[in-house]
């Protein structure tokens, strides 16, 4: 018996000033599935997901619920319908408490007074279910990434709902969060709930999936059940005429880490480094031009190792070193300055400046003339300038350093392959991806020493990976030192020539990444 549609959109099209983003898109969810959607970013996976969940309202076709068309005011209007979502980014008030989060705007009561015993007892039960160790009444500004990950996925599942829209829910996850979030996304497919799983992880797609639908440039190119394609056949519907650039079946594109001699000092040395209760007795080195890669669950030390050899984080005990000379790097000005860039694990609370546009995020604290800037080989000539101008100075600059900026970013845009309308382009309207590339820009503007890249392809499509991938490569290419801290292993044996694996705050091994395999790595990492 064909189980009976839940929820879908037919014929859906929305326009953005003017310009058509979805063409007439087909969906449908149904009771009891995980039905996967993939495309690279732009090709309107999140136009569908902001119609399914209110909002966004189509310019053309449907949405269906139940076999009756429907229509969706606001978020509030499809939760109340049985539609709930994870977001991508975190939608999270940091001063509140994790119950507070959970139910906000939706508070349980009676007789005109919330039960927040009710309320505690039902998020301390998801909670517990999802391997979160934390007291409900804990500030959320207090909790890491991924917690605050999973206190999105309480959001979502507690209550009742008929459709689960889940938009990379473990971006931020490590393997044991993701399969404890497998565990429930089973449980809820098993209840009857029809769930949209929305991820860049084709591994993901097939582990979990029943069915996948692939959209390339708002046009849905197939719909197949996920026991009749496979990986390949997937990118292929991405990339299209692009797909010739996969040649590893994981979706990560090519593997084969760059090997870079190492000869003289060391760009960066640390030595018995110790920080807070985590961090013991780190010690690596990195080469000019070498690529090394940290491994490690989330907790394990790999963030936090970066953070401290930027500044974010005190050493207590220990040396850095940089050139061969010892260097006091106690906070991000002065790394900075030292000829450190870092781009953060968190893209969105501490990598991009969300008010502002793309060009300002660009080339916000470039101390250089940047007109200077004249193609991707010609990058490296800009750099520390006599003037360094905050924010404040460029706004009351003249117009011409605004033409200046506005050059400068053209080449970068050229550069990196930055995918915008353009440079007064609010940031937050841009994919992850091209977000990204704007803050690899202004590493480029800064001209690093040593590069600190902490998750650099979170949230990223395939297509969007080589782009980056190429881009730190060329980095190297120029002799900048580079350490890259992934929760993706086939990241790792893709860009490093060397991958350190941490554990519990501690260096537990280092690999030849060409010597070493994926599983080899995952067997360190769990010790």
């Amino acid at each position: 018996m064909q189980p009976r549609s839940t929820l879908g959109v037919a014929g859906l099209r929305k326009t953005f000033g003017g310009v058509e983003v979805l063409h007439g898109v087909d969906l449908e969810l149904r009771a009891g599935e995980v039905h996967a959607l993939v495309g690279e970013n732009g090709a309107g996976k999140s136009t569908i997901i902001n119609v399914l969940s209110g909002r966004l309202r189509p310019d053309g076709g449907q949405i269906v619920l139940n076999q009756a068309p429907v229509t969706f005011r606001n978020p509030l209007a499809a939760r109340r319908a049985g539609v709930s979502i994870i977001a991508q980014e975190l939608e999270l008030v940091p001063t509140l408490t994790i119950v507070e989060n959970v139910f906000l705007g939706a508070e349980p009561t009676a007789y005109g007074f919330v039960r927040w015993r009710d309320a505690r007892r039902r998020v301390a039960s998801v909670l517990t279910e999802l391997g979160v160790n934390a007291s409900p009444d804990r500030a959320v500004s207090t909790m890491g990434v991924a917690d605050q990950q999973l206190v999105e996925v309480a959001k979502a599942i507690v209550g009742e709902f008929q459709v689960l829209i889940m938009d990379e829910p473990t971006s931020a996850l490590n393997l044991e969060d993701t399969e404890r979030l497998f565990r429930i996304v089973r449980r809820l497919k098993e209840t009857g709930v029809a769930i949209l799983y929305v991820s860049h992880r084709l591994w993901e797609v097939f582990d979990l999936a029943d069915r996948v639908t692939v959209l390339r440039d708002g046009h849905r190119i197939s719909t197949t059940e996920i026991g009749k394609t496979n990986v390949d056949s997937v990118i292929r519907g991405m990339l299209g005429d692009r797909s010739s650039l996969i040649t590893d079946a994981t979706g990560h594109l090519r593997r084969g880490a760059p090997t870079h001699a190492r000869t003289g000092q060391p760009v960066l040395q640390v030595k018995a480094l110790a920080s807070g209760d985590l961090l013991q007795d780190i010690s690596l080195a990195v080469h000019g031009g070498e690529i090394i890669g940290l491994a490690g669950v989330i907790g394990s030390g790999r963030t936090e190792l970066c953070e401290a050899i930027y500044g974010l984080r005190k050493v207590d005990e220990g040396e850095v070193r940089l050139g061969g000379k010892p260097a006091k790097l106690d906070e991000p000005k002065t790394a900075a300055c030292s000829g450190v860039f870092m781009l953060p694990e968190d893209r969105k609370g501490a990598g991009i400046f969300a008010r502002l546009d793309v060009r300002e995020n660009a080339v916000l604290n470039a101390r250089t003339d940047v007109g200077e800037v004249e193609s991707d080989a010609d990058l490296r000539e800009v750099g520390p300038g006599a003037r360094h101008h905050s924010l404040g100075e460029r706004l009351g600059m003249t117009r011409v350093l605004s033409a200046v900026e506005r050059s400068a970013f053209g080449k970068l845009q050229k550069a990196f392959s930055i995918r915008c309308t353009g440079p007064e382009e609010i940031i937050t309207a841009l994919s992850g991806g091209n977000q990204q590339k704007v803050l690899f820009g202004r590493a480029a503007l800064a001209q690093p020493k040593l590069l600190l890249l902490s998750e650099p392809t979170r949230g990223v499509d395939v297509g969007a990976k080589e782009e980056i991938y190429a881009a730190i490569e060329r980095f190297a290419a120029r002799g900048v030192a580079i350490v890259v801290s992934s929760s993706e292993i086939t990241e790792l044996l893709r860009l490093s020539s060397r991958i350190y694996v941490l554990r519990n705050g501690r260096i537990t091994a280092e690999l030849v990444s060409h010597e070493t395999s994926e599983e080899e790595v995952l067997a360190r990492m769990a010790g």
